[in-house]
């Protein structure tokens, strides 16, 4: 059973998360296209700075709920489930208010030392509000298992977008592009909290209420994980916007549209990650809760296998004819094909480590992943540091490429290490359990 719905969640979020990957790989082909590579470097440093802000709060509050509201599904908890659930849409809107109003009284040295356009101010806070939501809601399907209805608004709002794009970059206004994101994450997040008020019934259908719980607790164990999670993986993923950072702060917009181009067909290839990663955490999660050890083990083996294969098949051609495929954005960003190549194998090896360290993740060892993803952004930096004032763009994927390296190696060893302990521990309690009733 958990096997189809492995397949079908994951057929729904491969399909949803295709128009992910879409859109801004044919954003970035739109915009290079009809306002050229120095606007192209402009807009995405301002998204990158947009984009490291939410993936903060986005980690703290979305991952956390998608955990926990699994969890307590898997375990039929009414009470903590509605805490986490209420939570994970209040949070939000408490954090982004301040970080909104510190950018306001420090905009004039942020946007100086980021080469940021003062006047993208007012579409940047829209934007970053209406990302923060779209992703919340987005993990809050996944945590109560809407996958489907998720996918349908999914699609929704990404063709809204699309039509948005093609119809500002028709007239010209580049002032107005970041609202093209802005209206479709509205949409998507109107659509979603109608479908979760509508189907709450449903989801909590098989629930019980708590007689004695502690809110205290649950609201302290939902704070670690999400600090713990918010500093790993807003390290690991950060990364490519604090990269795009360091080229408006060292390099020229020019340089910053190349990058920009290689990060938009990454960007496609990483939806395979980040649609596992999806699938799987809320179903590790349940399984860990219900102590399942042998359908977790042969989830993670088949998952791995396959993942391993995909990885490669994807990967090869994309190393092979970069030239070709950056060519779409424009001849001239060709030249980005080089750094395209250097940042394929991290992005292999990002592909290949997702079920282990999901593993992690979603169960009690969720620091060493998150360790992980401070020693990818650490040693990127220092990397970087080192190597852009002599090869420049190379310098930035070399960096990208060494800390995804020793940061995911990281969280390999350390997951096959506690998967083991984990496997161990849990058999030698059940042996002895029927020793006891024995």
């Amino acid at each position: 059973m958990i096997h189809n719905r492995l397949l079908g969640n994951s057929i729904y979020t491969g399909v949803a998360l295709f128009f992910v990957g879409i859109v801004p790989f044919i954003f970035n082909i739109f915009v290079a296209r009809y306002f050229g590579k120095e606007q192209l470097g402009q807009i995405n440093i301002s998204l990158s700075f947009c984009l490291l802000i939410t993936i903060f709060v986005t980690n703290f509050f979305g991952t956390t709920s998608n955990k926990f509201l699994s969890e307590y599904r898997g375990r039929g908890e009414l009470d903590p489930f509605n805490i986490v659930l209420l939570f994970s849409f209040l949070g939000p809107l408490l954090t982004n208010t301040i970080i909104i109003f510190l950018i306001f009284n420090f905009w004039d040295l942020i946007s100086t030392k980021f080469s940021l356009n003062k006047s993208m101010l007012t579409p940047m806070i829209f934007y970053i509000l209406g990302r923060t939501y779209y992703i919340i809601i987005r993990k809050v399907f996944y945590g109560v298992n809407l996958i489907a209805n998720y996918t349908i608004i999914e699609i929704i709002a990404d063709l809204l977008i699309l039509l948005s794009i093609f119809t500002i970059c028709y007239l010209g206004s580049s002032s107005l592009i970041l609202y093209s994101f802005t209206f479709g994450y509205l949409i998507f997040s109107f659509l979603g909290l109608i479908i979760i008020f509508l189907k709450y019934d449903k989801i909590t259908n098989n629930l019980k209420p708590i007689k004695t719980f502690n809110p205290k607790i649950i609201f302290n164990k939902y704070s670690k994980y999400g600090f713990i999670t918010m500093i790993g993986n807003a390290s690991s993923a950060g990364a490519s916007y604090i990269s795009m950072l360091f080229i408006g702060a060292y390099l020229s917009n020019s340089e910053a549209g190349i990058y920009s181009s290689v990060l938009a067909v990454i960007s496609i290839v990483m939806f395979i990650p980040r649609l596992f990663s999806q699938v799987l955490l809320p179903e590790f999660s349940n399984l860990f809760g219900a102590g399942k050890i042998e359908l977790l083990k042969n989830t993670l083996i088949i998952s791995s296998l396959f993942l391993s294969i995909i990885g490669v098949v994807v990967i090869l051609p994309l190393f092979i004819f970069s030239s070709n495929i950056l060519s779409l954005f424009g001849n001239s960003f060709s030249d980005g094909s080089q750094i395209l190549r250097i940042m394929t194998p991290a992005v292999l090896i990002r592909i290949i480590s997702v079920p282990i360290v999901t593993f992690l993740s979603s169960t009690k060892y969720v620091i060493y992943p998150n360790i992980g993803g401070v020693i990818i952004l650490i040693t990127s930096v220092i990397a970087w540091i080192i190597l852009i004032p002599t090869y420049k763009l190379n310098g930035i994927a070399l960096g990208y490429l060494i800390g995804t390296t020793i940061g995911i190696g990281y969280q390999i060893i350390t997951g096959l290490i506690k998967f083991n302990l984990y496997t161990k521990k849990l058999r030698s309690n059940y042996n002895g359990q029927n020793i006891k009733n024995n």
